[in-house]
């Protein structure tokens, strides 16, 4: 990691293309924005592009804006990803999604600094870094045809491998300690320090979510966690759940799914002090999901409403 923040603090001196290759959860958008803010252009824009997120048919609207007309939602003109980003930086996040259609647009775009906005004939020109995110597999991808040569060697001027977590074991536990400090302080409470056993656990798990995994471990831990030191029962960590320290404190160790559900629910409400939408993203739903078993689970309807602290 030392040599990849080292490249990566020298690019941000250059204008030069970046391609970023790592596994899901390694870190590579925040690298990109570092990038971003130690460069000449820290003072410009920093947009990303979530590339596997964009509904085919919206591509060219998204990325490049449209006229009022060019489409049956296109109201009014609109400007797109690129005019956003003029003078500063945008990030292709998972650039190999992409249709070999869509690649072929985009390298116009990279090529010329130039286009049209959809259903329009002005030309707009930008000034923009172009920042590349994308799984490791993306050169075997050019290699073998499945991504255009051309834009890939357009994007991999300068390239950057995250490794994956699994191959830094000495980063899990700085980490940890980081994640653990910034969780104590949003929800007010938490073990203090991290338990020798839980040090040692987590440096031999081999975190497939990479460090995606380990912060939301950590804020897990905090959430359920009562002691002055976080224990390894207190991890999800493959088959070790928290939740089985509620359920053998809520019923002898004996108790419902369902139950088990509800319990966890009330205690993560009870730590982000009733606010429902912090909460649901805690819990990894969306706040009408929550809202809905609530309501299942027999909450008032003032409760159920979620008109309380998160408003």
């Amino acid at each position: 990691m030392e040599g990849v923040l080292k490249l990566a603090s020298k690019v941000a001196q250059s204008d030069a293309s970046v391609l970023i290759l790592g596994e899901n959860g390694t870190g590579k958008g925040i690298l990109a924005e570092q990038i971003h803010h130690r460069g000449a252009r820290r003072q410009g824009p920093f947009v990303t592009v979530p590339c596997a997120n964009i509904p085919a048919d919206l591509f060219e609207s998204e990325l490049f804006g449209h006229e009022r007309g060019a489409h049956t939602d296109a109201h009014a003109r609109r400007s797109g990803k690129f005019e956003a980003a003029d003078g500063g930086t945008i990030l292709l996040d998972g650039v190999e999604t992409l249709s070999l259609g869509h690649q072929a647009k985009l390298l116009r775009v990279l090529q010329e600094k130039r286009f049209e906005r959809l259903g329009g004939v002005e030309t707009v020109a930008v000034d923009v870094r172009v920042l590349s995110a994308s799984c490791e597999e993306l050169p075997a991808m050019a290699a073998a045809g499945g991504f255009r040569e051309d834009l890939f060697y357009r994007l991999n001027v300068v390239q950057i491998r995250i490794p994956p977590l699994r191959e830094r074991p000495e980063d899990v536990t700085p980490l940890a300690e980081h994640f653990l400090k910034g969780f104590r302080r949003r929800y007010r409470r938490g073990p203090k320090r991290l338990s020798l056993a839980a040090r040692r656990l987590m440096r031999a798990h081999p975190w497939p979510g990479n460090v995606r995994e380990l912060m939301n471990v950590i804020e897990a831990a905090v959430i359920s966690a009562e002691g002055e030191a976080l224990e390894p029962e207190e991890m999800t960590l493959g088959r070790r759940d928290p939740l089985t320290r509620l359920a053998g404190a809520g019923a002898g160790g004996n108790v419902s799914l369902a139950a088990l559900e509800e319990m966890y629910i009330r205690k993560v409400l009870e730590q982000t002090r009733g606010n429902k939408s912090r909460a649901a993203v805690i819990l990894g739903i969306n706040r009408k999901t929550l809202l809905m078993k609530l309501k299942k689970f027999g909450a008032s309807d003032d409760e159920a409403a979620g008109d309380g602290p998160d408003r």
